[in-house]
């Protein structure tokens, strides 16, 4: 053909602008959307495998599942969608890969993160030998005291714990709830604040921590990070405090040689630029370093005692606010080969906070976000029968229930 014969021809079928588009940037846009759906799910195993291994893989694992996945899930579609369109192949070796590991990934979110299968499988009801503790990070919110008295009464629940509850009145119509632990018809100070017409060894309260109890407390004691005077202002971990508490149950009274159930009872500071392992060492450290000043019950009131050699006792349970996600590596320096209880019994999204009363930026991120940093930690020779995280009635944090029977494995 004629060398002008030729140029004709290119002139007559060179391509408009949208078929240039569908032959060069189309495939490049379905190639790039598959990969960047690969990069999404290889941030999210890598943090499911570090956690809190390394600083910045701490961040990798808290981004929300729901983000990473369905991200991953929306840049399938689209590159299928776009390699549809286009006149060339792009991304064809990436979305087989992309669509194995999205599967994979979403199976283990259902079935090994959230456990959804017990939801069919568990059961709600209180095993007859369990113990049943209940804790809540309450955070200075408004709430029903009576309301909220007659819920966990309904639950059959044993210990109460409760964290950050409101100074005064508040605190005082919150403890009036639990009276039927230990009634009494005598007037009974808990401490100098507080008082009730119930047994005192059955009810402590120290800064920000208040505890009611099925079974009588024998001794506690308490570590703490910061002002104490602060503290009491702000009234929430937030602040950037945190507090560290132990307390003693005597389970069986009437024997002297039984050995008590020990709880530890945690608010941890809430700092998320922090390196969690970091964070957890100068727990661990003030535990570790306890001068042995604490609260033993006397005959009729709590009186306070100083055992210098004494240490924290191994705890049964440890359970609270660790503001650090559930699964995270750094809570083995708090407690080495303890069971998460969720893991062994509960299912869902695991939401433990929340934000309510933010803008509505915020409460729209939290809609996707998992934030489970109320949590309990149990002792390896124990077994959980039960967790489950109840509805929170517009406070931030939702309370924890977990059941477990000791010396069970």
């Amino acid at each position: 053909m004629p060398r002008r014969s030729k140029q004709l021809v290119r002139q007559v079928f060179k391509p408009g602008p949208i078929g240039w588009a569908r032959r060069r940037v189309l495939p490049l846009l379905a190639k790039g959307s598959a990969l960047l759906g690969i990069v999404l799910l290889a941030a999210w195993i890598t943090g499911r495998m570090l956690t809190d291994e390394h600083h910045w893989s701490q961040y990798l694992y808290w981004m929300p599942p729901i983000v990473m996945i369905g991200g991953a899930w929306l840049m399938l579609i689209l590159s299928a969608i776009l390699a549809a369109l286009a006149r060339r192949l792009g991304g064809l070796i990436l979305r087989p890969i992309l669509i194995v590991l999205a599967i994979g990934c979403t199976i283990h979110l259902v079935f090994g993160v959230w456990h959804l299968h017990r939801a069919v499988t568990g059961s709600d009801s209180k095993d007859q030998d369990a113990i049943r503790v209940l804790h809540w990070n309450h955070g200075g919110k408004a709430i029903d005291a009576q309301q909220w008295g007659t819920r966990i009464r309904d639950l059959d629940t044993d210990i109460v714990l409760i964290a950050n509850a409101n100074w005064g009145d508040p605190r005082q119509e919150l403890l009036e709830q639990f009276e039927y632990f230990a009634p009494d018809e005598r007037v009974r100070w808990v401490n100098y604040s507080y008082r009730l017409h119930a047994d005192p060894a059955h009810y402590r309260v120290e800064d920000g921590a208040m505890i009611a109890s099925r079974y009588p407390m024998t001794r506690t004691g308490w570590v703490q990070f910061g002002s104490s005077g602060r503290q009491r202002v702000m009234s929430h971990s937030s602040s950037g405090l945190g507090w560290v508490m132990f307390a003693e149950f005597d389970l069986d009274p009437q024997r002297v040689d039984d050995s008590p159930l020990v709880i530890w009872f945690v608010d941890l500071p809430s700092d998320p630029t922090a390196w969690k392992p970091q964070a957890m060492q100068t727990v661990r450290r003030a535990i570790d370093a306890w001068d042995g000043t604490g609260w033993e019950m006397g005959q009729y009131v709590w009186e306070q005692y100083e055992d210098q050699n004494a240490g924290f006792p191994t705890p049964d349970i440890v359970i609270g606010d660790f503001n650090t996600p559930r699964g995270s590596d750094s809570l083995e320096v708090i407690a080495p080969g303890y069971t998460d209880a969720f893991e062994e019994a509960g299912h869902g999204r695991g939401r433990s906070f929340v934000i309510r009363d933010g803008d509505p930026l915020e409460r729209t991120m939290f809609r996707v976000i998992d934030m489970h940093i109320d949590l309990t930690l149990v002792a390896p020779q124990h077994r959980v029968t039960h967790y489950t995280l109840l509805q929170s009635g517009g406070a931030d944090h939702t309370p924890q229930v977990v059941d477990f029977v000791l010396g069970d494995k």
